[in-house]
This record gives C-alpha cells, structure tokens and sequence, in this order.
C-alpha cells in the first residue's frame, strides 16, 4: 500500500464509522409506549355468527415495556383491553324479529418485537393471550355470557409523525374457545338452518390503525419532522 493512501483511507474510514453513529443515535431510545387502537374484526370460517351479526367496530388500548434492546430492535412485554361491537341483524332471525347488539370484551398480556427499519418507521411483530367475555343484549337472550380462553398473533407498520408519536396499520389473527349458538340469542334454532351451534371456536381476522406513544421527554434537539 502507498504510504501516501493511509491517511485518506484513515480519513474515510472515520467518515463512515461518524454516520453509522449518528444514524443509531437518531433512532429513538427504548421507553414505556401506549398505544391505542381503533380496529374492524372480520368473522372469519365461523357462518352463523356472520349470517346473524353485522361489525360495528373495536376501541383498546395497551401498554408495553422493553424487556431487551439492541440496536434498532427491542423485544419486550405488554398487557392490553379492548372491546368490540356487534349487531344482531333483525331480518337473518325472520320470522323471529329481535333487534341488540353483542359485546365482546378482551384482557390479554402480550410479546412484542419491534424492528426500526429507517429513520421514521418501524415494523412490530406480537403473538398475545389472555380471556374473553361475550356479552349478548336482545329481546330474547336474557342474561346471556360466554367466556373463554384467547390468543392471536399480529403484525404492525409504524410511522413517526414526531419524536415520540407514531401511528400504523395492524393486521392479525385472533381465536377465542367460545362457539356462538342459538341459545345464545334464546332460540331454539336458527331460521332455515339445521346448524344449531357452530362447529368451530371464533376467530377474526382484525384490520385496524393505532397510535403509539412513548413515555419520556423529548430531546431539545428532536428530529422535527
């Protein structure tokens, strides 16, 4: 090698080393997050709950604490509620006509993986579990509930708006061992079916958006975007 080079090389080298340095200092530092959820759960391989229900949406929130950090990634823990919203369609139970809705109430403790995959955005992975209620409120249900063991798994797409807010698009899968039947809504039967009872547990696939925020002080010299 010229020993004229060794400089320049020394040189670039501490150039490329300098804003590797200043891009991990960019990323935001691990913290406390809230998140809050706005969200359409879709019935998915369960007829009769969609043939006599309509969605009407889902409100929840949650929180989470990095257990491990590294870098641009952080695995951490988390527990969350959120409740969802269901009609009962008048016309699908003809000629039993009975109006109200179902609510679906869930508590759940979560493991999360988040990734930053640029300066403004980052990705999530999370699998959750926990229990479910269901609620039916009708003319002819009377004092119906179900409860059950819950799991599902999701994936989130953040973007930051500021240092420490960030909203994203969420999809994900859900399971609940809750089987929605006739008795359910205090009937014998379901109008023109057979199928009194559903032959499998319910589940959603769950479309939402969701803002997270963290809890700390932002620097005195944010990033202002």
């Amino acid at each position: 090698m010229n020993p004229r080079s060794l400089p320049i090389l020394v040189a670039f080298t501490l150039a490329i080393t300098s804003a590797r340095a200043q891009d991990k200092q960019r990323l935001p530092d691990v913290s406390t997050t809230f998140r809050g959820h706005l969200a359409l759960p879709v019935p998915l391989g369960n007829p009769l709950f969609n043939d006599v229900t309509e969605t009407i949406g889902r409100l929840g929130a949650s929180i989470q604490f990095p257990l491990r950090s590294g870098q641009s990634r952080t695995l951490g823990l988390g527990g969350g509620f959120d409740a969802s919203w269901f009609g009962v369609k008048e016309r699908a139970l003809s000629p039993v006509i009975t109006s109200g809705e179902i609510i679906r109430l869930c508590w759940y403790g979560k493991l999360l993986y988040e990734k930053y995959t640029s300066e403004q955005t980052f990705i999530e992975l999370g699998a959750r579990a926990g229990g479910t209620t269901y609620s039916f409120d009708c003319a002819t249900c009377g004092d119906t509930q179900r409860t059950g063991l819950h799991w599902g798994l999701g994936f989130g797409y953040f973007i930051h708006a500021s240092e420490n807010l960030a909203f994203g698009f969420t999809v994900g899968y859900e399971r609940d061992a809750v089987r929605f039947g006739a008795a359910d809504l205090g009937l014998e039967s379901f109008p023109g079916r057979q199928q009194v009872n559903e032959v499998r547990d319910h589940q959603n696939l769950v479309f939402g958006i969701s803002f997270s925020t963290r809890f700390r002080r932002t620097p005195d010299s944010g990033r202002g975007w």
